[in-house]
């Protein structure tokens, strides 16, 4: 049985703004992956892909 199709998992446009925004705002990777309901893997593997340097841990 398969639990999930991975084009669910497709970062668009708009996700990628609010992660933008969500680290403009000072919250860690932990909260923004609760937040956006993705890991904190999924989170910090953007953030290095949309070239952001600045990330909080935690």
């Amino acid at each position: 049985m398969k639990l999930h199709d991975p084009a669910d998992h497709v970062w668009t446009a708009q996700q990628d703004e609010e992660l933008k925004l969500q680290l403009a705002n000072g919250r860690s990777v932990n909260e923004i992956a609760l937040r956006m309901k993705r890991s904190p893997l999924a989170v910090r593997t953007r953030v290095n892909k949309l070239g952001i340097r600045e990330v909080k841990e935690g």
